[in-house]
């Protein structure tokens, strides 16, 4: 593995992320809340992880929490997932929140169709590859796909050898190296695009960015927030290059939101 190969970048910098020695102070609650546009990842974010990604749902505090800060923020409130868009119906279902699915690449597939091909071989791949790694198993989203090992935490290193041979063979896709998960995804797009993407949109143009998240994949939206005059709260125990403040685990995320709301479910 070269550090000059670009389709390794999200691994290289998450190994960096974790040599440093201090872990930034938690955020703030800033007066300036009004003028922010505030960008929330979901798993592990704004909810726990669990084994099975479709446990995952928002509670009736969280869900009232997102309403009201929905509104403080005057709408500029969206959430920046990973998961498909049919997920984020599902678990975020009547709430008027925008939401940017497959981190920023959905329906990146449909108007493709050499991507289309590559994302099919690589599917192919990760099957075999899941079926001789007991625990672990295959997600196919409408543009990008999963190899999960949440049961199998152990297998972290030679799961990332198996996938290695296959990086130079697609050359639309990146390999993203999450939390429990390996992601191929389209290079051309990721949280960082599509948060600027957004923050050109009504309500949130000339806003501050500010992005929670705990992954790797969340490094993209940190800079792309920084470069727009905003800034990053990293989650969790991976420590973030690029995030200016830091919160425990989901759980503090949903303390400080409730803060930041007013919302007297804390």
């Amino acid at each position: 593995m070269s550090s000059a190969d670009p389709l390794f970048e999200p691994v290289i910098a998450d190994v960096a992320a974790a040599s440093r020695p201090l872990r930034r102070a938690p955020p703030p609650h800033l007066p300036a809340l009004a003028n922010w546009a505030l960008f929330l990842d979901l798993d592990g974010t704004l909810c726990d992880y669990r084994d099975d990604p479709a446990d995952v749902a928002l509670t009736p505090a969280l869900r009232a929490t997102l309403s009201l800060l929905w509104t403080r923020l005057a709408g500029a409130l969206c959430v920046l997932s990973g998961r498909s868009a049919d997920d984020l119906d599902r678990i975020l279902g009547t709430l008027k929140l925008p939401r940017i699915a497959e981190h920023g690449g959905a329906g990146f597939a449909e108007h493709d169709r050499h991507y289309q091909v590559q994302l099919l071989a690589v599917e192919i791949h990760l099957a075999e590859i899941s079926a001789v790694n007991p625990g672990t198993w295959v997600e196919r989203k409408p543009s990008s796909c999963v190899l999960h090992y949440r049961q199998v935490p152990e297998r972290a290193e030679c799961l990332r050898a198996a996938l290695s041979p296959l990086l130079p063979k697609f050359d639309r896709l990146r390999l993203l190296d999450g939390v429990l998960v390996f992601e191929f995804a389209a290079r051309e797009r990721d949280k960082g695009t599509a948060l600027i993407g957004q923050m050109q949109l009504p309500p949130f143009a000339a806003r501050i960015p500010v992005v929670v998240g705990d992954d790797v994949t969340d490094e993209d939206a940190f800079v792309a927030a920084i470069e727009l005059g905003g800034f990053g709260i990293g989650v969790g125990e991976r420590l973030s290059l690029a995030a200016k403040y830091h919160l425990d685990d989901a759980a503090a995320v949903r303390r400080w939101l409730s803060g930041l709301a007013g919302d007297a479910h804390a």
